[in-house]
């Protein structure tokens, strides 16, 4: 039995408003069904920010990482008789999170601060190997060298991008460019290592490759319905 809200009057179980004041009729139940049927005011599911997502599989992918480290660092104590192959595998290791892993923990990325952590990295696992080798002289000589000329090409590179925007084309004679001029100083820099003379053999083979290829990328920058299709054709 139900009663106007209103006006108390007694209403029929068929009524949409009471017969005397007019008052609108609300079925409760039906409220409670349609309340249970629509979606919670809160999501059910744990919801994290992209940050907190990278860094959640930074630690997932570190312990797949480290667990095995510490596995075979363990093995190669207890049976120092195969030598000391652990730290290939530690330094291997350490490397890989450095160079594919560290910038997954960082908020905000920082372009030249990771090619510079990238660059010591690479350093520090070729020395691990030179304090392994008895012939110590490599690493000063012709490592190190390449390495840090490697570095320095790379910082003026993303340098050179981040200033403005660059065409496609023109970033890649950039890069054909660098490409040359390290082989020429590796081909430098190897052969006064191993003969003690200053002189070219595979770098003039890149060189020339590198030229023609920028030869041709700049026929492509000069032909606006070649580069079009080039573009059309993969994506760029």
């Amino acid at each position: 039995m139900a009663y106007c809200v209103r006006c108390g009057v007694e209403l029929d179980e068929a009524a949409k408003k009471c017969a005397l004041c007019g008052t609108q009729v609300i079925d409760p139940d039906a409220f409670k069904c349609v309340a249970d049927d629509a979606a919670p005011a809160f999501s059910q599911d744990l919801v994290l920010p992209p940050s907190v997502r990278r860094r959640y599989l930074a630690f997932i992918i570190s312990m797949v990482i480290l667990i095995p480290n510490i596995v075979s660092a363990i093995i190669n104590l207890l049976f120092p008789s195969s030598g000391i192959w652990a730290v290939y595998v530690v330094s291997t290791s350490a490397l890989v999170w450095v160079l594919f892993v560290q910038p997954f923990l960082w908020h905000k990325r920082n372009l030249y601060y990771f090619i510079a952590t990238d660059g010591l990295a690479i350093a520090a696992f070729v020395f691990v190997f030179q304090l392994l080798d008895k012939n110590k002289s490599w690493f000063l000589s012709l490592a190190l060298p390449l390495i840090v000329l490697l570095e320095i090409t790379v910082l003026i590179t993303a340098y050179w991008l981040k200033r403005a925007k660059r065409d496609w084309p023109e970033t890649v004679n950039v890069v054909l460019a660098q490409i040359g001029v390290y082989s020429l100083f590796v081909d430098l820099l190897l052969h006064r290592y191993l003969q003690k003379t200053f002189n070219l053999s595979f770098s003039l083979v890149v060189i020339a490759c590198c030229l023609a290829l920028v030869a041709f990328f700049l026929a492509v920058k000069r032909n606006r319905r070649l580069r079009t299709w080039l573009s059309r054709k993969f994506f760029v």
